[in-house]
């Protein structure tokens, strides 16, 4: 096997192994194919967009697995992912079709197991699902061993049925922010006081830096200086296409405390920080009034925040990353809107 005994894929496995096994054979292949894409120019489309196919479903068997209280840590999704790339490194083009054809159907018995087995009927819509999605796979590399290519006909067809057209399927994945899809979530951790904020901040970032699955969209800090004022700074400057940029999500925490509250009512829709900021208060950060209050003390009692906005598949490994650190982290989603100017 490429990530997994066979022992593993069938028998006598309760439903939160399935998932589990299941959200680590997606991670395993988005690697895969992310790395053929890049070995061999001539398949990139392709193999791009099967990478596409696997990382969709890593989202799906993340929500269900969450659900049933399995997860896979990010340690555990690097390790499968340097296997996936490593296959696609040492083998052929040929030799990974091949492998492909040989495993794929001891995957289609691990979902025809845990779709037969699940009483959830979501659960077993998803198993029903990925049953469609490895015989995909296997038809478009078999045509490239015989020489006749289908272009990934079913992959892209199977893209299609779950609303990503062929332009977003052949996106890279680290390009994913030129295009819907993902949720942005604002982690804010508090610390008690800006150095130790700073050091966070910059154990994140190089965290992030270090890893092939944390591309996380900014980090900042943001605290009140001797005079009483809110001032911010941010590690790098990122900001994707249809997402939205650190220094909006600092501004809008920053206007909380300096009467930014009164957005939270829809009054002042543009007042403070410039109509950006009050779009976004006004449209998507999921902030209440009891949010507002508890961020707005923390500020005014000296302590820093840490923010950091990653996607909806991050934003769980961050805080409990910036919880190691001594921080008290709280995620927020935030709304897709245009990008901000930096």
């Amino acid at each position: 096997m490429t990530f997994v005994e066979k022992d593993r894929l069938i028998g006598g496995r309760s439903e939160q192994e399935f998932l589990k096994i299941s959200w680590e054979g997606e991670i395993f292949g988005t690697a895969l194919f992310e790395a053929i894409a890049e070995k061999y120019p001539e398949h990139a489309d392709n193999a791009t967009a099967a990478a596409t196919m696997e990382w969709y479903n890593v989202h799906r068997a993340e929500e269900f697995g969450h659900a049933a209280g399995v997860s896979v840590t990010l340690k555990e999704a690097e390790k499968l992912g340097r296997q996936g790339t490593d296959m696609a490194h040492k083998k052929s083009f040929e030799d990974v079709a091949k492998e492909l054809m040989k495993e794929t159907p001891y995957a289609d018995k691990l979902y025809a197991e845990m779709g037969k087995h699940t009483q959830n009927h979501e659960l077993k819509a998803f198993a029903d699902d990925l049953m469609v999605h490895e015989p995909a796979l296997r038809d478009w590399v078999k045509s490239e061993l015989d020489g006749n290519s289908d272009d990934a006909a079913q992959v892209f067809a199977y893209l299609e049925r779950h609303g990503i057209n062929r332009e977003e399927a052949v996106t890279p994945r680290n390009n994913r922010e030129a295009r819907e899809g993902d949720t942005q979530h604002l982690v804010l951790a508090f610390f008690p006081s800006e150095d130790l904020a700073d050091q966070a901040a910059m154990v994140v970032k190089n965290w992030e830096n270090a890893s092939d699955y944390m591309k996380v969209d900014g980090v900042g800090v943001l605290v009140k200086d001797e005079n009483g004022e809110i001032k911010e700074h941010k590690l790098g400057k990122r900001s994707g296409k249809k997402g939205m940029g650190i220094g909006v999500a600092l501004g809008v925490v920053a206007a909380i405390p300096t009467g930014g509250l009164s957005l939270l009512g829809g009054a002042a829709g543009g007042v403070v920080g410039g109509g950006v900021i009050g779009h976004f208060f006004n449209k998507g950060l999921k902030l209440s009034e009891e949010d507002a209050a508890r961020i707005s003390s923390e500020l005014d009692a000296g302590h820093a925040a840490v923010g950091v906005l990653a996607w909806n598949f991050e934003a769980d490994a961050v805080a409990d990353k910036l919880k190691e650190l001594g921080g008290t982290p709280e995620t927020h989603e935030v709304a897709k809107l245009p990008p901000e100017s930096q």
